[in-house]
């Protein structure tokens, strides 16, 4: 009978229902990663450069070229990304270097909404092509998107962002017929918590 026997008993089993928010959240973003980080810059009312990391990010489709993130609640209002997105229709995903993880960290912290982190953290940006939100420099692995939509999740909620990439800009030499390499690349991942992680041993089948 499935799950029975004595391998059924080395697991504790976790009904999430009885946990608090704060709990769930813990357990479930400790349990799956490593998660790679979007760093997304977007355009605030004031013209000002906003800067924040989601590491709830995946490639929905290749057809045209979707992502998506999650931007969960915050307790009084929307995130500042989420209400420049509504207000934009675009952003940029920046993936994140190896040796960012303070930066990363540092630019989580809630700022007023007029405050920009890009010159909060002294970050470099250059332009985008298509889109008016700038790219942070030294990403090597920039998505300039535009907004696919916005569909809710949750009773919290949190609100899972889609863009089209309509323009990819990756370093020179580091792919190759399309393939990225990846030691070459080695973009910062997240674990739980305040914990990062950098790309380690590769497995090859």
């Amino acid at each position: 009978m499935a799950g029975s026997g004595p391998q059924s008993e080395i697991h504790d089993a976790i009904d999430l229902s009885t946990l608090t928010r704060a709990e769930r959240y813990k357990i479930l973003t400790g349990a799956v990663i490593p998660r790679p980080i979007a760093f997304v810059t977007t355009i605030a009312p004031n013209g000002g450069i906003n800067v924040a990391p989601f590491s709830q990010f995946v490639i929905l489709a290749v057809d045209p070229g979707l992502l998506g993130i999650s931007i969960g609640p915050r307790p009084i209002g929307l995130k500042d990304t989420l209400v420049n997105i509504n207000n934009t229709g675009e952003f940029v995903i920046n993936m994140v270097p190896g040796d960012w993880a303070k930066t990363v960290q540092d630019s989580s912290i809630e700022h007023p909404a007029d405050i920009s982190e890009v010159e909060l953290l002294g970050l470099e940006t250059v332009p985008s092509v298509q889109i008016r939100t700038p790219r942070i420099a030294r990403s090597q692995v920039q998505f300039e998107c535009k907004l696919h939509q916005i569909i809710d999740f949750g009773s919290a909620p949190n609100r899972f962002v889609v863009g089209e990439v309509v323009l990819m800009h990756v370093r020179q030499g580091l792919a190759v017929d399309c393939k990225i390499d990846p030691k070459a690349y080695a973009p910062l991942a997240r674990i739980g918590g305040r914990n990062y992680v950098r790309l380690g041993e590769i497995v090859s089948v």
